[in-house]
Parts: C-alpha cells; sequence; structure tokens
C-alpha cells in the first residue's frame, strides 16, 4: 500500500475509526490489471454536465496537510475538466479534529460534495441524513464501480435496502490477526517464530526482549491496541452485541460477559504488569507502529494482509517478521465498511459527484494524482507499474502523499518499487476465499436504541481502552465495567440488535 499508510492507523479509523481499504471475483478485478474503464457512455452525458460544477472533497490528513495539495489537485482538475466537466477542491482535515469538523460541515450548509466515511460513522450518519443513498446514482453513474466491485461486498453496505457509500476497493477481510515483530532482535536472540501460535507463546518472546533490551518494551500500544486485530467474532458494527466465530446461529452475545474476553484480559493485564507493554498504551496518542519506528518497542499486533509486511517494513524503516496468532480470514460487514466513499447531503450536484466517484474508481491517471502526486516531482517511474521517490526526495521530505487506502480504488494505481507487486492479485484472491460471516451485509441500526447506546460509548471510553491495554486489572475493574454497561442498557441494545438481525436474515434467507 502506500508508503506511509499504517495499519494500525486503520484500525484506529475502524474502531473510531476503528484497520485501507479490492472486492472483486478473479474475472471483475479490473483494478488489480490496471485498466481504466471509459467513462464516456454512462459518466459523461451532455445534458447532465453541461455546466462546469466545483465538487469540495473532504479528505482525512495523517499530519500536516501535503504542501503541493493544490499543484495536484490543478493537475486533477485537468482530467475531471475535460470528462465530467467538474473540478474538484480538495480539503485535508487533521484526523486529530476530523470527528468535530466532519460534524459541523455536515450539519451545516457549509460547502461539501465528496467525503471519506469512516466506517464508525457511516450508521449514524444514514441515521441523522448527512449523507444520501446512492442506488439510481449508481444505476446512472456508476457502471464503472460496479465492475469493480463484487456484488456480494458492494450489496454489504446497503442499510435497509438502500446503498448510502461505496466501500475502497481493498482487502475486505479481517487479515490475519498476528503480530509483527523486528526481525533484528529476533534473529538476535534467536526466536522461533514458527514456534508462536497464540497469545500464550508471546511470554516468553516478551520475557526475553525485557530482560535484554531495557529501552525497548516488548509489545507496543497506543491509538491501536492489540484486541483491534485479535478478533474472534464478528463485531456487528460496535461490539454492543456480537457474533462469536463469525456465526453463533446467528445469537448475539454480550462480548464484555464472554469467558474469552476476560482471558484476554487477564493476558494483556499481565504483561503490563510485567512490563511488557509501554506505562501510556491507554493515553497515548502515538501509533503501536510509532514506537518500533522510534526504535521505543520490539512489536505490535496487525491484521495481515496482502502487502502490509512490505508496506509496514517501508514505513517502519526496519525488516519485520510476522507470526499469525489464528488461522482463518474473515469477511465482516465491518471490515467491507471500514472505508467508504460518500456523497453529502449538502451537495447541489449529486449527479455529478458521482460521475467523480465513478472515475476515481476506474481512471488510472487520476487514481495515481490523488495517491501518489505528480510524475517527475513526487514520484518517477521505475517499471510499467513500480514506482519511487525522485532523487533526492524521501517519504519525509516529499511534496505530496496521502493514505493510500482512503483513495476510492488504490488497485489501479502504481505500486512503490518495495510494494509487494502481486498485492492486489492476492488480494483479489483473499476476497474470493475468505470465510464470509453469517452477518455479512447486516448493518445495526441503532435509532431505536440511541440513547442507550450514547450511554454504553461513555461507558466502554470510561473502561475499555484501559482494559484492552492491560493498563487497569481486569479483577478490578472488569466487574465494574460489566455492572454499568448493564444499567446503561446493554440488554436491551443485544435485544434489538438480534431482532434485526433474524429480520434481515429472514429477508436474505439466512439460516
Amino acid at each position: 500500500m502506500k508508503k506511509k499508510a499504517k495499519l494500525a492507523t486503520l484500525s484506529l479509523v475502524t474502531v473510531m475509526l476503528t484497520g485501507v481499504i479490492a472486492g472483486c471475483s478473479s474475472s471483475k478485478n479490473e483494478g488489480s490489471s490496471g485498466a481504466a474503464a471509459s467513462p464516456a457512455s454512462s459518466t459523461n452525458p451532455s445534458s447532465a454536465t453541461k455546466d462546469s460544477y466545483e465538487i469540495a472533497i473532504a479528505i482525512p490528513a495523517f499530519g500536516a496537510a501535503p504542501k503541493d495539495t493544490q499543484a495536484v489537485q490543478d493537475e486533477i482538475n485537468k482530467i475531471t475538466k475535460a470528462k465530467i466537466n467538474a473540478t474538484v477542491k480538495i480539503m485535508p482535515i487533521s484526523i486529530g479534529a476530523w470527528s468535530q469538523q466532519m460534524n459541523l460541515m455536515t450539519s451545516g450548509r457549509e460547502k461539501l460534495d465528496l467525503f471519506f466515511e469512516f466506517g464508525a460513522g457511516y450508521s449514524p450518519d444514514v441515521a441523522t441524513g448527512k449523507i444520501v443513498a446512492i442506488d439510481s446514482l449508481l444505476d446512472k453513474y456508476g457502471d464503472g464501480i460496479k465492475k469493480q466491485i463484487d456484488p456480494a461486498y458492494l450489496s454489504s453496505v446497503k442499510i435497509e435496502g438502500k446503498t448510502y457509500g461505496v466501500p475502497v476497493y481493498k482487502d475486505y477481510t479481517s487479515g490475519v490477526p498476528g503480530v509483527l515483530m523486528r526481525k533484528d532482535l529476533v534473529d538476535k536472540y534467536k526466536i522461533n517464530v514458527a514456534s508462536i501460535k497464540t497469545i500464550d507463546d508471546l511470554d516468553q518472546v516478551y520475557k526475553t526482549i525485557k530482560d535484554n533490551e531495557p529501552t525497548i518494551v516488548p509489545l507496543g500500544a497506543g491509538l491501536s491496541v492489540p484486541s483491534d486485530f485479535y478478533v474472534w467474532y464478528d463485531k456487528l458494527g460496535d461490539r454492543l452485541g456480537v457474533l462469536p466465530g463469525y456465526d453463533n446461529g446467528l445469537k448475539v452475545v454480550n462480548l464484555f460477559e464472554t469467558k474469552e474476553y476476560e482471558d484476554y484480559l487477564n493476558k494483556v493485564h499481565s504483561w503490563a504488569k510485567a512490563g511488557y507493554i509501554n506505562k501510556d498504551a491507554a493515553t497515548t496518542q502515538a501509533n503501536a507502529s510509532d514506537l518500533l519506528k522510534a526504535d521505543k518497542a520490539f512489536s505490535y499486533f496487525i491484521g495481515l494482509r496482502p502487502g502490509n509486511l512490505e508496506s509496514e517494513t517501508r514505513a517502519n524503516g526496519k525488516e519485520l517478521v510476522f507470526a499469525p496468532l489464528m488461522p482463518n480470514i474473515y469477511a465482516t460487514t465491518s471490515s467491507t465498511q471500514s472505508g467508504l466513499w460518500t456523497i453529502s447531503a449538502n451537495s447541489a450536484n449529486p449527479e455529478r459527484v458521482m460521475m467523480l466517484m465513478n472515475l476515481m474508481y476506474t481512471d488510472k491517471d487520476l487514481a495515481n494524482l490523488f495517491v501518489y502526486g505528480i510524475e517527475g516531482k513526487h514520484y518517477v517511474k521505475v517499471s510499467d507499474n513500480a514506482i519511487d521517490y525522485p532523487a533526492g526526495i524521501d517519504s519525509k521530505t516529499v511534496g505530496y502523499s496521502i493514505q493510500s487506502w482512503i483513495y476510492a480504488n488504490p488497485s489501479i494505481a502504481y505500486l512503490m518499487k518495495s510494494d509487494l507487486q502481486a498485492m492486489w492479485k492476492l488480494t483479489a484472491e483473499a476476497n474470493q476465499k475468505a470465510t464470509k460471516s453469517k452477518a455479512l451485509g447486516f448493518t445495526f441500526n441503532s435509532e431505536p436504541v440511541k440513547n442507550e447506546v450514547i450511554a454504553l460509548k461513555n461507558v466502554t471510553d470510561q473502561y475499555a481502552k484501559g482494559l484492552e491495554s492491560g493498563t487497569l486489572d481486569p479483577a478490578e475493574k472488569l466487574p465494574d465495567f460489566r455492572a454499568k454497561l448493564k444499567a446503561a442498557g446493554i440488554d436491551k441494545v443485544i435485544a434489538e440488535k438480534q431482532k434485526q438481525l433474524e429480520a434481515w436474515a429472514a429477508a436474505n434467507k439466512q439460516k
């Protein structure tokens, strides 16, 4: 993926946020072939593009807004003006201010047409009318999108039968839950990576690092914690009622009451007590990968997808090795919806915005501009489909970059030369082979229990991060957490989710 992509941040995204992000059968994976679909037949009817229109696009910025955004925008506009008689205005918004700023923009009448939607905000934004249904627009102007994304995944973002966003073309699975470790230290202490099969097998590994590397914590945690990736259940959106084993006969349970959850908490707390996790894990704004990059951590948890090992190695500037902790990969609604592109209810011209979206999923030149910037200035080609930084420039000094998993369809863009060149082929295969959750396509409508959900969020904000980072002692705090969840109405939310899931299953003939 993109040079600066951090899967830890993606997980934050999926939680918040969160986990980036190619859902298609091999016969439909036009994205991985790099072939751009022509928009002429479906996105450029003269009657719909008679008057020029400026499309305001909000994207999250991880770090400072790229200084060359205007120059890149000018080049993008040469394409969009010629193809759909529209220009774009890119509005990078700091991730730290993203939620507040987007709430202000979507609640008011500010100019906003198109924006990246983190999964956690999708259903609430539908419920509050901040984004519009796009089914008819997809039918009229979205032929390219439909050819890029497998129908099973495109339909999985429907809410009560309607489509409100298009998922980013990515690996739609949970990835393989596991741990990334510094190879130099693995080699130094002769750690047998193949022997690591479960989280219990990490005890001795972390003890070795703790005993011999006093300036490095064995496990880094921060904006993301291990529980963001070490997942044995379908979150059903918000973890307020989950589906163990991605099936469980479609019976929704309280995650926080399960033995598996308690066992996990006890494990990470034992690590924290032993000094295996950074002491500020519950409060730091650093990514776990940032700690490793800064020589402050030996490892961090991840859901490994095709190309991640290479991109994480590049981003951290250190060779890494991976140990899987669970054997299977699953596709869930939450992973499909972790990143989407949505049309704002504020837009004065949704038709033109859909035309742009179709281009974003199909036009290779547009993809390369959005993701990498201007050829010769921000990157140079080293082969037909691989690029590198220009001489004298690196990831820290380049004038333009975004997280590639934000872009609509990064599979049609170039790959960095250090990327796994087969990444998109492997991504398509992963999507095809993944075990699909029994609830794939189900989206919970929290409106009937919105007051309880708000109250429960306050409780989880108070306890979950502290417990799941190992900071709080579950013997002391887990009973309080459970009691307060009960008082805040988690049983009512689970009952409502069960009711909706059964109705959805009946409508979709699930058994």
